[in-house]
């Protein structure tokens, strides 16, 4: 009985400590382009967030990342999730499309077709 305590408290260990580095990925300060319009819908447990700083530069569960390693990591995410998994990208307003377009190729690349941008509606 003792054996299958410690599991499942280490299970509850995981799933909490899982749970808050999800949360913390949208939690980055970026100002999000604004759109007219958006669609609201609940997050798929499949999802992978990409950063873009103002700079350019890519983040991935708050760690910088350079194109290789985001290509190993896009292609570990299709391996784990299959081809619909999610791709969310989150970039400041100010970031140019050419900064972002390697992204979503990379994605594109790695099999990866479910891409969605993270954006800020304006209430009027």
């Amino acid at each position: 009985m003792t054996p299958m305590i410690d599991v499942v408290f280490l299970l509850i260990i995981f799933f909490l400590v899982s749970s808050h580095l999800a949360r913390q990925e949208s939690r980055i300060p970026l100002d999000l382009p604004v759109a007219d319009g958006s669609v609201d819908q609940p997050p798929p447990s499949d999802l992978f967030t990409v950063n873009v700083l103002p700079g350019g530069t890519w983040q991935v569960s708050g760690t910088e990342v350079d194109r290789p390693m985001l290509d190993r990591l896009l292609q570990s995410h299709h391996a784990e999730h299959g081809p619909d998994a999610a791709v969310r990208i989150r970039t400041d307003r100010s970031v140019a499309y050419g900064q972002v377009e390697p992204l979503l190729r990379a994605a594109s690349v790695a099999g990866l077709w479910n891409a969605s941008f993270s954006v800020y509606q304006e209430n009027r």
